[in-house]
């Protein structure tokens, strides 16, 4: 997939319009989540620099968690007027992804 298709898929999934934010602020979002996937996976080194498209997916879904938390940072619990929010944790959604085995550095 590549990084236009992957904004693309940001903007639908998370109902973010064209005018609402720019192009280059969801690819941070999608370069942070990558950094975040490989040293999650690679915990012992040796992370290649592109990911594999295997976790093409896992990625806008990492960036999506990350984008639409925006303004919220920090925030685990949210009630307001009876209504309560929680938020998935990058560690709770990272622990669904298998990390690659190897020695401590």
């Amino acid at each position: 997939m590549t990084d236009e298709e992957k904004v693309n898929l940001m903007r639908r999934l998370g109902d973010i319009g064209e005018d609402e934010e720019p192009k280059e602020t969801l690819l941070d979002y999608l370069r942070f989540a990558q950094d975040k996937l490989l040293n999650h996976i690679y915990p012992y080194g040796g992370a290649p620099e592109e990911l594999d498209r295997r976790y093409d997916t896992k990625q806008v879904e990492l960036a999506l968690i990350l984008f639409l938390k925006k303004g919220a940072e920090g925030e685990k619990e949210h009630n307001e007027n009876s209504v309560g929010r929680k938020y998935m944790t990058e560690t709770e959604f990272l622990a669904s992804i298998p990390r690659k085995a190897g020695l401590p550095k």
